[in-house]
């Protein structure tokens, strides 16, 4: 089987320019300002859903009295 030149193997001409690779900082800059940037996101969905949570309502009635008294005894001992 005859080998044909240039076949096997093709290598780059010497004026062929070299391929540009981004720096290692500025990759990790996009990546530190993506990460704040999503984690702003999530605190603020966070913030949003406690202020929209249900506040359990206030006891009342029979109930009430022992829970206030218990309540008022453990904030005078501080």
């Amino acid at each position: 089987m005859p080998k044909l030149p240039g076949a096997a193997c093709q290598h780059r001409p010497p004026d062929a320019p070299e391929p540009k690779l981004r720096p290692v900082a500025l990759i990790q800059l996009i990546a530190i300002l993506a990460l704040a940037l999503s984690t702003l996101i999530a605190a603020t969905a966070v913030s949003i859903g406690l202020a929209r949570a249900d506040i359990a309502p206030a006891p009342t009635g029979t109930i009430a009295t022992p829970l206030a008294i218990a309540l008022s005894r453990t904030g005078s001992a501080a």
